[in-house]
């Protein structure tokens, strides 16, 4: 389970794949993954998280210990349970956006949005979130 913890190379490649999704972010945009019991179980003491950071260059993917749910600066955190963890150490070879949006519909990932809706509107959200699943923009804007 760790080692999805610890491979930001692979994550960095396969979100590479899917970059037009995440072309409209602006810089300084965070998204965090983090295994479920972090959020869930009380304690967050060295419990790693991957990081997607949007940068004038693209996505950088990095790690680094969670500080907390309510310390965290992420805009976007999503807890990641076991199933979802061993699923998504296979799902970085292939669509990987297209894993978490279905893991995320079968409840083996939570999400939580850290921001209100109209900063994730401005910060370039809309794309990410209509591929995980979320269209919350509706049809018409």
């Amino acid at each position: 389970m760790g080692e999805i913890f610890s491979d930001a190379t692979r994550w960095e490649r396969a979100l590479e794949s899917r970059h037009t999704v995440f072309a409209g972010l602006a810089p300084g945009s965070r998204i965090g993954i983090v295994p479920e019991a972090a959020v869930t179980g009380g304690s967050c003491l060295d419990v790693q998280m991957i990081e997607w950071v949007a940068t004038g260059d693209g996505l950088k993917v990095g790690q680094r210990e969670f500080a907390g749910f309510e310390a965290t600066d992420v805009d976007i955190l999503i807890a990641a349970d076991d199933v979802a963890l061993a699923y998504l150490t296979e799902a970085l070879e292939g669509d990987v956006l297209a894993a978490m949006r279905r893991l995320i519909r079968d409840g083996h990932m939570l999400f939580f949005a850290r921001k209100a809706r109209r900063d994730l509107e401005t910060a370039g959200y809309d794309d990410l979130l209509d591929q995980l699943g979320f269209a919350f923009m509706g049809a018409c804007r």
